[in-house]
């Protein structure tokens, strides 16, 4: 049995309404804004209302047996992030809290999917262990440390400007001989 069973033995979506903080109609709606959002469902949660990230922070912990990691006043070691694809991060909203040896731990809002778990498995190998930790704060570390792309080291997009500028001085110069004529 994998490990990571629990995780996917009962949704987030389902825990909620069976604890009567969602009727399903609710959580269709939520579930539906989150993917609109491309957020995840526990954000759409706190985002709304019905929980604080702590309460929704204490039913993960709680239903999926997950460790609470507390991040306010967290000193983050923007280091940990090396080797670990931005694009997942985001679309998955995980951040690497810690790395020993071959092992990682992560802080999530929500239990990770099987997709995150494989491209996590992917990146970082099968030692990945996590713990929930309050939505805002996930957010707003991976805000503030994660970056898509770093326009100061990457050029690349200068070439766009360079092509337009040769486009428009192509252009210019072809009215010109046209005016001339």
């Amino acid at each position: 049995m994998d490990r990571y069973e629990r995780f996917y033995r009962r949704s987030l979506r389902d825990v909620l309404v069976g604890q009567g903080v969602l009727s399903a109609e609710q959580a269709d709606d939520l579930a539906e804004s989150a993917y609109e959002a491309n957020e995840t469902f526990g954000h759409a949660v706190v985002d709304a209302g019905f929980l604080t990230s702590w309460e929704l922070a204490k039913v993960v912990a709680s239903h999926y047996q997950m460790p609470v990691l507390p991040l306010g006043g967290y000193d983050y070691d923007p280091g940990i992030l090396e080797g670990v694809s931005a694009a997942t991060l985001f679309q998955y909203q995980v951040l690497p809290v810690g790395r020993f040896g071959t092992s990682w731990s992560f802080a999530v809002v929500e239990p990770p999917s099987r997709d995150c778990l494989a491209a996590l498995r992917d990146t970082c190998g099968s030692a990945i262990f996590f713990f929930v930790a309050e939505a805002e704060a996930v957010q707003k570390l991976i805000a503030d440390h994660v970056k898509v792309v770093d326009a100061k080291s990457d050029k690349s997009w200068h070439n766009l400007f360079d092509s337009a500028d040769e486009l428009i001085k192509g252009d210019t110069d072809e009215d010109v001989e046209t005016d001339a004529a």
